[in-house]
């Protein structure tokens, strides 16, 4: 069987590191049999398309609902499965993967939480993201990679209950039709936090195989790719909810609702598919998992 996932062993202090700060960087974890197929996923798949102009991130291609066979390989191997038990207490269920193309100029997308790839669960509940440059990353040249701000730094475990409330007042719908609902930050951050945010931000190195683990609560945002000798930075990205993590249609369907206010494109809508499922649910019941 091929090797797709290297057998790593996190250190105490990267255990505490990612307890603190909600990410960790993960060295060498991808072979490079699976990082030469997840390049060939992205490159020839039909649905890593030219982004529409109303979609919000500034990237050359995307492709939402991207997996295959080695998807499944990797998150299904022994080593990668005992990666994560280091990390995270509870079994993690795969929900979704993405791919994203960079080219020069591209800025990808601002600072931001995981908001709608993680619609479909409570606000408080667990989920987690894998990013995997498919390219190096060289902070001191090119960059291209990405932008994080430690939890400590900015705790953001309100944010999703704020929105998960907001949706549900019954003064909301009216708001969306007032001319202050078209300069509010819903899904990403606002100019006065981005000055706390750019102050704290933290970026890495990657070399290719190395891959970057984050939770929900932790502030991102894509650095360009300026102009050299990479063509493009091609990156995988793989979502995760924690196995006690619950469905909320309420949150699902509001969010929506505020996409398609804003005038953007909903590009998935993985979180209607697990339609067995009903409000308070564990995710990891849905047969569609």
């Amino acid at each position: 069987m091929s090797l797709l996932v290297n057998k790593i062993t996190i250190s105490a202090e990267e255990k505490k590191s990612f307890a603190e700060n909600g990410f960790l960087k993960l060295k060498k974890l991808f072979t490079d049999e699976a990082i030469d197929k997840l390049q060939n996923l992205i490159a020839q798949s039909n649905q890593v398309q030219k982004v529409p102009e109303s979609y919000s991130g500034d990237f050359s291609r995307v492709g939402y609902d991207l997996e295959n066979a080695v998807t499944k390989n990797i998150y299904s191997d022994e080593n990668f499965k005992n990666t994560l038990k280091q990390l995270i207490a509870n079994e993690l269920i795969f929900t979704q993967g993405v791919g994203f193309e960079l080219k020069p100029n591209k800025k990808g997308f601002p600072f931001h939480l995981d908001l709608v790839s993680f619609n479909f669960i409570k606000p408080e509940d667990l989920a987690y993201s894998i990013w995997i440059p498919l390219v190096p990353i060289n902070t001191k040249e090119q960059h291209g990679g990405m932008a994080y701000v430690p939890q400590k730094a900015y705790p953001t475990f309100g944010y999703y209950a704020l929105r998960y409330e907001a949706i549900q007042h019954q003064d909301f719908a009216e708001f969306c039709q007032t001319e202050d609902f078209n300069y509010l930050d819903f899904f990403y951050a606002s100019k006065l936090e981005n000055l706390v945010l750019e102050k704290n931000k933290v970026e890495d190195d990657f070399e290719v195989g190395d891959a970057l683990l984050l939770d929900k609560f932790v502030w991102h945002r894509s650095v360009p790719l300026l102009e050299g000798k990479l063509p493009s930075r091609m990156a995988y990205t793989m979502r995760f909810v924690d196995s006690q993590a619950r469905y909320s249609k309420i949150f699902l369907d509001g969010l929506y609702s505020l996409i398609k206010a804003k005038g953007d494109d909903t590009l998935t809508s993985f979180g209607y598919k697990l339609t067995d499922l009903k409000e308070g649910d564990f995710v990891s019941h849905s047969k569609f998992i």
